[in-house]
């Protein structure tokens, strides 16, 4: 090998020599970050244990939720309606109460 040739492999040399030795800024990031996965991972570890005990799925209760409530607002409605035609049948039987105990009063001796 002549030195022409030995020119060319020693930048190459120098960068792969440098590249072996850990920096240590380098060194402690690396850590931190591994610490940081582990952390995430124990968080992942614990939700995934979490979503286990969840119901399969809630879609069906829902829907079944909303048509009893969908019924039971018919229904409110229908008696609703029904309300002003029961007071007026109210009034109507409390006058006839009132004129049949004017019509037969009863006398204290």
């Amino acid at each position: 090998m002549n030195l022409r040739s030995a020119c060319h492999w020693l930048p190459l040399l120098a960068l792969t020599l440098g590249s072996c030795r850990e920096n240590p800024e380098l060194v402690r990031k690396r850590e931190e970050q591994r610490s940081e996965i582990k952390r995430l991972e124990g968080e992942i570890a614990l939700i995934q244990e979490k979503m286990k005990d969840f119901p399969a799925s809630l879609d069906s209760d829902v829907a079944d939720a909303r048509k009893t409530l969908d019924s039971q607002s018919v229904e409110i409605a229908r008696l609703e309606q029904e309300i002003p035609a029961l007071e007026n049948r109210k009034r109507a039987l409390e006058k006839e109460f009132a004129s049949y105990r004017a019509k037969y009063r009863v006398k204290n001796d």
